[in-house]
């Protein structure tokens, strides 16, 4: 689980490119602290367009990977929010159809009305066609230039028995879609059911995004693949470099045999909130234990840790991650003013948590995978 041959010059290095990213290289340590708590609260919002059974519940359970919405359930005329992530600082929104009956939904009031300027990304949701009001709201959002996703859902149902369904997908975006709004605008074909396009969806999602919201939303939503994996596991350098900022707290206490302090409760949170980012809820971490290929013993530390079951168990979680080698040389390298000992073996701890945690998600990846297609 632990890499006992990491190297404090591969350590500082990773270290020294988030800093500079952030453009705090050589700040001090309560500035940066600081910095990331703030970053962490920042909103993000989605916008989810679409006629009532088109799919947008769904959509959103799938890429925050748990139920925010219930699918099917009441389509009404009124906004719906549902927040969640780091600090519920990702926000769906379910927006009501647009130029209805009531008076605040008509195009002189929507868009006041509802706030659709404070969205990142609207994502226009539709299960046949677009109607001559949602081309009415779309082509004013992209006239204002806000950043459009167009989804056509429940993919798994395009069918004919005449043409392939590549050529009728490539019809339906050029009817709908480039006819309308313009050749440079694309269709992603995405199914909930069948999970086609989910990925593609996410990455198109944090490609509208500025740096430090496409960092959160890899952060916070759920993986499909690898490479969103690996996405996740760098945004998550933030996430450890947050919680080592609390390493000289009021509940340090030395670690026997390391020669440094570490805050017990700081470093819970931080365990427990990258096995969040990974999406390592108990009802995951129990699937993996029942159907997992290979032998999870190495992994028992972690798993206790984030099952909370007790300050011992961290204090051996914390002894058995926190690179003694690395950790003499390291504390001379890190470029952070006031940051010592107890922040280097914090973001040891955090480093090997978010290796420890990419491999569980990988494994569960796998077995859902199996399980979807039993």
């Amino acid at each position: 689980m632990s890499d006992k041959n990491t190297t404090s010059l591969q350590w500082d290095k990773d270290l020294d490119e988030l800093l500079k990213k952030m453009g705090m290289e050589g700040s001090p340590i309560d500035v940066i602290h600081s910095k990331l708590e703030a970053e962490f609260k920042d909103k993000l919002y989605i916008g989810f367009f679409g006629s009532p059974g088109a799919g947008k519940s769904t959509l959103m359970n799938k890429i925050a990977g748990k139920k925010l919405a219930d699918a099917g359930v009441k389509p009404g005329v009124k906004l719906t929010e549902f927040a969640w992530g780091e600090n519920d600082s990702i926000i769906f929104t379910d927006l009501p159809g647009f130029g209805g009956i009531p008076e605040e939904h008509g195009y002189e009031n929507y868009w006041d009305e509802y706030e659709i300027d404070k969205f990142d990304v609207l994502i226009c949701i539709f299960e046949s066609k677009l109607n001559e009001m949602d081309v009415t709201f779309f082509k004013r959002a992209i006239d204002l230039g806000k950043k459009v996703i167009f989804v056509r859902s429940k993919s798994d149902a395009i069918y004919d028995e005449e043409i392939p369904v590549s050529e009728l997908k490539k019809e339906i975006e050029e009817e709908f879609i480039k006819k309308v709004f313009g050749k440079e605008f694309s269709l992603l074909f995405v199914s909930s059911k069948t999970g086609e396009g989910i990925d593609e969806l996410l990455f198109e999602i944090s490609s509208q995004l500025d740096e430090q919201l496409k960092e959160k939303f890899f952060r916070n939503a759920k993986s499909y693949s690898e490479s969103f994996l690996r996405y996740k596991e760098k945004a998550s350098l933030k996430t450890v470099l947050l919680f080592s900022t609390l390493s000289a707290g009021t509940g340090a206490i030395m670690i026997p045999g390391i020669g440094a302090a570490i805050d017990i409760p700081s470093t819970i949170k931080m365990v427990k909130e990258i096995g969040r980012n990974f999406g390592l809820s108990e009802k995951r971490i129990s699937l993996l234990e029942s159907k997992a290929s290979s032998d999870l013993k190495k992994y028992n530390l972690i798993i206790s840790t984030l099952r909370n079951v007790g300050k011992e168990i961290v204090i051996k979680y914390v002894v058995e991650n926190a690179g003694k080698e690395a950790l003499k040389n390291v504390t001379k390298l890190i470029p952070i003013i006031g940051a010592g000992a107890g922040f280097a073996l914090t973001y040891n701890v955090g480093k090997n948590t978010i290796k420890s945690c990419s491999e569980l998600a990988h494994e569960i990846m796998r077995i859902e995978l199996e399980e979807h297609y039993k």
